[in-house]
């Protein structure tokens, strides 16, 4: 049996999906990512560890750390792999539909640094508990 359930936060709309098949759970969570400035490397993350913006690592109100997510971006069809190490974005922007904070190696993945933003799916390959 499939269970469907919008997550949702303090916006108008929803900003993740997810479907709910037997033990396993998958979340495609569409919404914009950004990247951290550099003026974050060798800063203390929510996790205790230093950001380092070469890792592929990202902040995330929404999975346990140690997650692993697939962001793939709208705009390129790119995609790559991070590991969940931080909190963010910040609130406000959340509310605005900014779902994950990259590392710049992670942005550099799917975009260019350039762009700044871009419209993303996220799909959860590993679950940390």
């Amino acid at each position: 049996m499939t269970l469907g359930i919008g997550l949702y936060i303090s916006m108008d709309r929803p900003i993740a999906k997810a479907e709910i098949l037997s033990s396993s759970v998958i979340i495609p969570n569409t919404g914009v990512a950004s990247y951290y400035s550099y003026e974050c490397a060798d800063k203390p993350m929510a996790n205790g560890r230093l950001f380092d913006p070469e890792k592929r690592t990202c902040a995330s109100w929404f999975y346990n750390f140690g997650t692993v997510l697939i962001v793939r971006s709208l705009d390129t069809g790119r995609s790559t792999e991070v590991v969940v190490t931080d909190r963010g974005p910040n609130k406000r922007l959340v509310k605005e539909g900014r779902v994950i904070d990259l590392s710049k190696r992670a942005f550099q993945d799917i975009c260019k640094l350039e762009k700044g933003l871009t419209r993303v799916t996220l799909t959860i390959k590993k679950i940390k508990s």
